[in-house]
């Protein structure tokens, strides 16, 4: 029986889709899903004194503070308050008074005060919780 011997050009044309599917399924091994199900926290109910140092961030348009998985942001439409973790991989997000939107850091999504995705990578919304005013105390709801 007679040796079969692969010239060059096969055997680099062989190594290179080899090694083409080995990087491909290196890399997409590595994706991460987008939106794996992060939702903002449920049965929220929690006032914010607005006299209090902790929550002087409210006291201006454009601040904001964290409390329980909640930023409750002052907007130039009044409080808002939304989940704080951004849907695509859990990254905390803030408010940015210059768009009127809240924005991850860790990979670009933005989001309106309705908490609905403006650019991804996020697909999904962020939670929204009912916010009301009664003098100097702000009440968020479910």
């Amino acid at each position: 029986m007679k040796e079969r011997v692969m010239d060059r050009k096969e055997f680099l044309t062989s190594f290179g889709a080899g090694a083409a599917a080995v990087v491909c399924s290196y890399c997409l091994g590595g994706c991460q899903p987008t939106d794996p199900g992060i939702t903002g926290p449920t049965n929220v109910s929690f006032t914010l004194d607005l006299t209090s140092s902790a929550n002087s961030g409210l006291k201006s348009a454009g601040g904001y503070v964290y409390h329980s998985g909640v930023i409750v942001a002052n907007t130039p439409n009044g409080y808002v308050a939304l989940s704080s973790t951004c849907t695509h991989q859990g990254s905390t997000v803030y408010y940015d008074l210059n768009t009127n939107s809240f924005f991850c850091p860790a990979h670009g999504s933005r989001y309106d005060t309705n908490g609905a995705v403006l650019n991804g990578p996020a697909t999904n919304p962020l939670t929204k919780y009912k916010t009301s005013l009664n003098g100097n105390v702000l009440k968020v709801t479910s």
